[in-house]
């Protein structure tokens, strides 16, 4: 369980409550952090840069017993700039995907920013029309590494893998 600081249980009391989506996408050439607001935000020394309005993120559903992913969409983006999009295509399976949703101050600054979402983007296509781009991106969460199974057994060979010398694993049966 999470404890809240002070200053958030502060931020929550209030009548009006500002808050922003902070979406991190870390790349092999570089980050990519963008906020929900008109204005950069800064957290743990990431600007997040202001991107209101530019694209949509799919609705978070935590269901039990299910993982599924997300939907990034960024649409009316100058074709100028799809060149970057495109070389980035690519490497785009496999990079990490954090979304936290920010409280902020009244100065903007954050005071709490939790993690909402934690995964890997998946795929990214790219649609053109009229001079203007829609980039779309899939994710899955990190939590389907949860249901891959585990290659190694409780054999004698497997333990000797991973600690050379190592008796515990010597006298089990093999379940082959």
């Amino acid at each position: 369980m999470r404890t809240l600081s002070a200053p958030t249980v502060a931020a929550l009391s209030q009548p009006v409550l500002s808050v922003a989506q902070l979406v991190y996408m870390r790349f092999s050439s570089g980050i990519v952090a963008l906020n929900s607001r008109n204005h950069d935000i800064e957290l743990d020394g990431v600007i997040y840069r202001g991107a209101a309005g530019l694209g949509t993120i799919s609705a978070v559903d935590d269901s039990p017993g299910e993982v599924k992913g997300l939907q990034l969409q960024m649409s009316g983006v100058p074709s100028e700039y799809i060149a970057l999009a495109l070389d980035d295509a690519a490497v785009v399976q496999g990079a990490q995907l954090v979304i936290r949703l920010a409280i902020l101050d009244d100065a903007g600054a954050v005071i709490d920013a939790p993690v909402d979402w934690d995964g890997y983007l998946d795929t990214m296509s790219i649609e053109e029309e009229d001079g203007k781009c829609e980039i779309t991106a899939t994710a899955e969460s990190s939590a389907v590494d949860l249901l891959r199974g585990n290659s190694r057994t409780t054999s004698n060979a497997d333990q000797q893998a991973i600690y050379p010398g190592d008796r515990a694993m010597e006298f089990i049966v093999s379940q082959d």
